[in-house]
């Protein structure tokens, strides 16, 4: 990839045309621009050729509102893309096409969408948070201290935290156990 430095310079009859100039010439502009204020600045904005055979930058002398207005178009830009990587698409060919064929499901949907799962899983948890706190108010409780430390130690977080003994706890801990299993099969 080829850069390009164009200066702004300013012509005998008082017109502003732009010139090609080295790198060296635009690290020193950068260095003087470090030590003066906003308004005496010189302003650069880069740009890409539109050549994809042979990609080229083009850094490019500017006015200040110029470079303002860039600046505004650059960062919503980089903005929308990063959040536009938080939703997924869907391809509607591939929904008609699944739909005709009689496997519209949630994998045909989303597909190869990595973030489908994360979502589907904290869904679940969500779900069987619900369905535990129906089944006994200290089972949500459980649920965080088996997730946390695994069911071992969760039995005796447990006791401690109750006040119950520890066999008494390893018991309401196989019962949340089989609570879940039901709750993943059906």
């Amino acid at each position: 990839m080829n850069t390009t430095y164009l200066f702004k310079e300013e012509t005998t009859n008082g017109q502003k045309k732009l010139r090609i100039g080295t790198r060296d010439e635009f690290n020193s502009v950068m260095q003087m621009n470090k030590e003066l204020g906003e308004k005496n600045r010189r302003y650069f904005i880069r740009e890409k050729s539109l050549d994809t055979s042979q990609p080229d930058l083009l850094i490019i002398e500017v006015d200040r509102s110029e470079y303002l207005e860039w600046k505004k178009e650059q960062v919503a830009r980089s903005r929308n893309y990063r959040l536009g990587k938080q939703y997924s698409q869907l391809s509607l060919e591939r929904t008609v096409q699944a739909s005709s064929q009689g496997k519209l499901d949630e994998p045909a949907l989303y597909g190869e969408d990595p973030g489908f799962e994360d979502v589907l899983a904290g869904v679940m948890l969500d779900e069987l948070r619900e369905e535990l706190r129906k089944w006994k108010p200290w089972a949500v409780d459980m649920l965080d201290i088996y997730m946390k430390n695994g069911a071992e130690i969760c039995a005796v977080m447990f006791a401690d935290r109750y006040g119950v003994a520890e066999r008494t706890a390893r018991r309401y801990v196989c019962h949340f156990e089989q609570k879940i299993k039901k709750f993943l099969e059906g």
